[in-house]
């Protein structure tokens, strides 16, 4: 299965903060979102996903070392589908 990744900006109310990423192991780009947002729900009133981007792999290994060199993800997730 792909993975996805998804990153947050500088808004303290994102569940991390702008040097961390969720990698999120799905069939495709659809069942990645649900299961983060099975994890961290859109915010109150909100129908914004909780994050500020979402990557392909190809997309997130263009700047993954300029902006996450050696860092390992906060959260790991998989679907089991």
């Amino acid at each position: 299965m792909p993975n996805f990744y998804f990153t947050f900006g500088s808004n303290p109310a994102y569940p991390f903060g702008r040097d961390d990423y969720v990698k999120v192991t799905a069939p495709n780009l659809g069942e990645a979102v649900r299961l983060f947002q099975e994890h961290h729900p859109n915010r109150p009133g909100s129908n914004l996903v909780n994050c500020a981007f979402w990557y392909t792999e190809e997309e997130f290994n263009k700047f993954r070392d300029e902006h996450y060199p050696g860092r390992e993800p906060i959260e790991v997730l998989v679907c089991h589908a």
